[in-house]
C-alpha cells in the first residue's frame, strides 16, 4: 500500500468518526465496495460507509457477514447489524453460522462479535435457535484450552438476552459472586426456553 493510499483511509476513518464525510463520497465509496473492488482496504471502507452512511446501506454491509477472507470484517458487519443498527434479528442464520466457529474464522473475531450479537438480537426479541447456541457454548464450550473467556462472554450475552443493560450485563451485581450469577442467568435461559416451548 502507498503511503498517500494508507494516508487516505487514516483520513477517511477520521472524517467518518467526526461526521464530516459528504454523502455523495459515502455513496461512491459504497458502489466500490458492492462491485469487488475494496481489495485490502475493505474493512476502513466499510466502516466509513456503516459509521458515516448509516442503515441505509445495510444491504453492503450484510453482504460481508460472512467474509472468509477477513474474519474481522465479518466481524464488524456483525457489530453494526446487531449492536448500532439493532437490525441482526434479519440475519440469525449468518449469526447462527458464525456461532458454529467456522475454521476460517482463526482468530475467533467473527465467532466473538456472533457471541456478544446473538445477545443483542435476543435482547430485542426471542429466537430459540440462538438462545440455545449460547447457552451450548456457555455450558459446554467449545472444547479448547481457552474456553473459559468464551463461556464468561456468552454468559454476558445471555445476560443482554434475558434484559440486562450493557453494563448489567458485565459483571454480578454487587455482593453476587459471579459462579452464582452465571448459574441464575442459565437457569433463567432453559426457563424461558421451556416456556417458549410450551406455548407452542
Amino acid at each position: 500500500m502507498t503511503i498517500e493510499r494508507d494516508e487516505y483511509l487514516r483520513q477517511l476513518t477520521m472524517r467518518a468518526k467526526e461526521g464530516t464525510l459528504p454523502q455523495s463520497e459515502v455513496k461512491e465509496i459504497a458502489r466500490t465496495i458492492s462491485e469487488g473492488r475494496a481489495g485490502p482496504d475493505i474493512y476502513r471502507l466499510l466502516y466509513a460507509v456503516a459509521r458515516a452512511g448509516g442503515p441505509a446501506y445495510e444491504s453492503v454491509i450484510a453482504d460481508y457477514l460472512i467474509h472468509p477472507e477477513a474474519p474481522e470484517v465479518s466481524a464488524l458487519a456483525v457489530q453494526v447489524l446487531t449492536g448500532h443498527w439493532r437490525v441482526g434479528a434479519k440475519y440469525g442464520k449468518q449469526i447462527l453460522e458464525l456461532l458454529g466457529s467456522p475454521e476460517w474464522d482463526l482468530s475467533s473475531d467473527a465467532f466473538m462479535a456472533a457471541v456478544s450479537g446473538a445477545g443483542e438480537i435476543l435482547h430485542d426479541g426471542f429466537d430459540a435457535e440462538l438462545l440455545r447456541a449460547l447457552l451450548h457454548l456457555a455450558e459446554e464450550g467449545r472444547g479448547e484450552c481457552a474456553d473459559d473467556l468464551m463461556q464468561r462472554i456468552a454468559v454476558e450475552a445471555i445476560a443482554r438476552a434475558l434484559g440486562a443493560s450493557h453494563a448489567e450485563s458485565m459483571k454480578p451485581p454487587e455482593g453476587v459472586r459471579r459462579v452464582e450469577w452465571s448459574r441464575g442467568l442459565l437457569r433463567a435461559a432453559h426457563d424461558r426456553l421451556h416456556a417458549a416451548t410450551r406455548r407452542r
